[in-house]
């Protein structure tokens, strides 16, 4: 009987097994649930207090502690803003190469965001993925500006379409 227990606990309830190996996810599971749906306000966060990085792996935990559910919602729109107007730039990019580094660039850097929401909501494993423009770190925020740079250097050579104003006298040439 023994055995079996074991055995359920270790396969059912990982973290009934060890608890050291789920402390910063358990803790972030606590801060989103008592962040409520507009949270405690910002800088009353009580959880960053307990989690070893809340402004890096956890950062999405302690901003939906602190900002509610409405806050993480909007958080999340930000990014598919972020993915819909990159996708705009790439399907108007004129060069096929440009248009494929900043599709891949900004995929990058949507999916990097939404790897590191799902592991502070517990829907993936604990990975380090810094949060793009969130998180503290420097050399997340130095390759976060170059895709940034290279997303805009490919919206550079896109071409608007020129505005014709009434009454303006065009030059014909002879």
């Amino acid at each position: 009987m023994q055995l079996t227990f074991r055995v359920y606990t270790r396969l059912c309830t990982p973290e009934a097994a060890n608890p050291d190996k789920s402390f910063q996810s358990d803790h972030a599971k606590i801060a989103i649930a008592t962040g409520g749906f507009f949270g405690k306000g910002p800088g009353n966060s009580t959880e960053r207090n307990y989690l070893p990085h809340p402004y890096s792996d956890f950062i999405y935990a302690t901003i939906i502690e602190e900002y509610g559910m409405f806050g993480g919602v909007v958080l999340v729109a930000i990014y598919l803003f972020l993915l819909y107007r990159c996708i705009k730039i790439v399907t108007a990019a004129p060069k096929a190469f440009g248009a494929l580094l900043a599709c891949g660039l900004s995929f990058s850097l949507t999916i990097q965001a939404f790897a590191n929401m799902a592991v502070a909501v517990g829907l993936g494993p604990v990975t380090g993925v810094p949060l793009p423009l969130v998180s503290m770190g420097g050399t997340s925020i130095l390759f976060t500006s170059v895709a940034f740079g290279i997303i805009l250097s490919v919206s550079r050579d896109i071409d608007e379409p020129k505005k014709v104003v009434v009454g303006e006298i065009r030059e014909v040439a002879a």
